[in-house]
């Protein structure tokens, strides 16, 4: 049993090494003797797919998966019961489907080939019905848990029953299943998107899972009329994971990680410290230029926020600052990471909108750079009104030895940046580069990290790219409906109908996120709306890479504010406060965010300039 309930990071684990060695030998062979490994890139892929798989199966264990739960947390603890029994069946039904689709996909996929491996193409769609089994297993262990615990209504058994039952039907005769066609017993027509759209939407707010939410939704609306497009449909949940770019988000989470676990965010700390910690407002300085160091590393404001936000909560309490500052200001500079590159949101944003990563990245920079000031100056007036003292001044050589200290991971940025926009890397390889070095800076500089604690990282990595995997591929399955019904035309069409300039629909988009951002999280957001938003900016003529900068600066608005704030719940937890205390003292710094969202948004140029520029 130990060995099943470990299966995920002994496997998982040893995959993404695998993974990671494979590109490393990718970089080393292009870039050393110029001759690149042809298979590496479709082998890395294949591995990704059953890492991703994987990620998504632990958090099923986990039960990690992102939800929106602000509505049913306020039902009576009886309705909870039952709400969260109904969403548990839906996740039941989506790993069945999974595994049914995944089944039919993987035998018509054996036909083809993967070209420079020279296997079967049927060895990538076979991730989704072998691992839908674990996922089943680890459903029922989660669910097990849950009832044990008085938070479900069925017993566990009952799911044991309806799996061996279905099993029996499939068997014998699939079509036994046409009962549960929508279209035997309603004709929904030209509607059927817009319904299709209002059943998801009770299942986000009833705390359905973000990911199964929008497969139960697109399984809905296929079985209204379109069943058999669903055969084809489906080969997206896996061709949405045979991407390149997408390599880069599970590498650049395992910088991230690495940075914590070696070292090395305590050493980028202390340098900031010693460059600004005796100025008025010094820690609170401190504190946003630490962030700024870090996010040319993570590109995650969780990561942020969870890796630096306990030293930085610590030292300015240290100095005599009081909680509400210093969780706002944590929280606050915590967005910085999504912005500055690399940006895992803006990988995320790259691949749905089909936009180059790089020009994205480069277009980031700027109002990274904005936001970070703009925060020091609030922070220097707060600081001023309220006293706070100064920290005494490090003297030179002090100075010096924080830079000697963090030197190596100060070259972090420049190394990921400079090799992006050299040519040397592509996003992706400046991510495996990054996770690289990290390695190197932990075991060999530091003397921090091991094999066993770099293993760890690792199956840490894949659990949490699990959570975004499944949003991706899940997202990629409902917008074959988005594309079906058309409702991103209607949608602009609905835009046409009020806005008369570019500047009216950004003004309108930017107020649907804020008010979205404050109920559903960053990540979710970002998949669910800007795939309905995209073609409506494309439309009015709008630059992308403009558009993804500026949603993605309003979606982080959205972490700081509750209910859903979740940089206020992280902030809250590493710094031990109240999560009232860290929205207190977020406030007064949503103020000189909004401001550079408004800023941007009127003179789109700040942004484009620089990648026009470059690139």
């Amino acid at each position: 049993m130990k060995f099943i309930d470990k299966l995920e990071e002994w496997i998982g684990g040893t995959l993404f090494m695998g993974m990671f060695i494979v590109l490393i030998a990718q970089i080393f062979a292009r870039q050393v003797f110029g001759r690149p490994l042809m298979w590496s890139e479709e082998l890395s892929s294949l591995i990704f797919v059953y890492v991703g798989m994987l990620g998504i199966s632990m958090g099923i264990r986990n039960q990690t998966h992102v939800l929106i739960d602000f509505l049913c947390s306020r039902f009576s603890p009886r309705m909870q019961k039952i709400v969260f029994t109904i969403s548990q069946i839906i996740i039941f039904i989506c790993i069945i489907f999974m595994g049914y689709l995944g089944n039919i996909l993987y035998k018509k996929k054996w036909i083809f080939e993967l070209v420079s491996l020279k296997i079967s193409s049927g060895w990538m769609y076979l991730a989704l019905p072998l691992i839908s089994i674990l996922m089943l297993y680890r459903f029922y262990q989660a669910y097990k848990e849950n009832y044990e615990n008085d938070k479900v209504c069925i017993k566990p058994i009952f799911f044991l029953i309806a799996l061996v039952v279905i099993i029996a039907i499939l068997a014998v005769n699939p079509k036994l299943f046409a009962f549960l066609r929508v279209s035997n017993y309603v004709k929904l027509g030209a509607m059927g998107g817009f319904v299709t759209i209002a059943i998801w939407l009770i299942m986000i707010f009833a705390g359905v899972p973000v990911g199964w939410s929008l497969m139960a939704a697109t399984l809905f609306y296929f079985s209204t009329g379109r069943w058999n497009i669903v055969y084809f449909a489906s080969a997206k949940l896996i061709d949405s994971l045979n991407s390149f770019s997408l390599l880069s988000v599970p590498f650049f989470v395992l910088t991230g990680i690495l940075m914590n676990g070696s070292g090395i965010t305590e050493r980028i700390f202390n340098f900031a410290k010693a460059l600004l910690g005796h100025y008025t407002g010094g820690m609170g300085h401190v504190n946003v230029a630490a962030s700024l160091i870090f996010s040319g590393m993570s590109g995650s404001a969780i990561a942020d926020a969870g890796g630096l936000g306990q030293l930085e909560i610590k030292a300015m309490r240290d100095e005599g600052y009081d909680d509400d500052i210093c969780g706002g200001i944590t929280a606050a500079s915590c967005i910085i990471g999504p912005l500055v590159p690399p940006s895992i949101s803006m990988i995320v944003y790259g691949v749905i909108a089909n936009q180059s990563i790089a020009k994205l990245f480069l277009a980031g920079f700027v109002p990274g750079v904005l936001t970070t000031i703009a925060l020091m100056i609030m922070n220097y007036f707060i600081c001023k009104k309220r006293g706070y003292k100064k920290a005494k001044k490090a003297t030179f050589k002090e100075q010096v030895e924080a830079f000697k200290k963090s030197f190596w991971a100060l070259l972090t940025p420049f190394i990921i940046i400079g090799g992006i926009f050299s040519g040397l890397f592509t996003p992706t390889e400046a991510a495996v580069v990054a996770a690289m070095y990290s390695v190197v800076l932990g075991a060999f500089i530091y003397k921090e990290l091991t094999i066993q604690s770099l293993f760890k990282h690792c199956v840490e990595a894949m659990a949490i790219s699990g959570v975004t995997i499944l949003m991706i591929i899940t997202v990629t399955f409902f917008g074959d409906m988005i594309a079906r019904e058309q409702i991103a035309m209607r949608i602009a069409e609905f835009f046409m109908t009020f806005a008369s300039s570019k500047l009216t629909v950004l003004i309108m988009i930017n107020a649907l996120l804020l008010f979205l951002g404050m109920f559903i999280d960053a990540l979710a957001l970002q998949f669910l709306v800007l795939p309905m938003l995209i073609p409506v900016a494309a439309n009015f003529g709008i630059d992308l890479v403009f558009f993804g900068v500026m949603t993605t600066l309003n979606m982080m608005i959205g972490i700081l504010t509750p209910p859903m704030g979740m940089a206020l719940f992280v902030v809250a937890q590493v710094g031990k406060m109240p999560v009232s205390v860290v929205t207190k003292g977020v406030l007064p710094f949503l103020i000189p965010i909004f401001i550079t969202l408004v800023v941007i948004t009127i003179f789109p140029g700040i942004i484009t300039f620089l990648p026009n520029l470059i690139m």
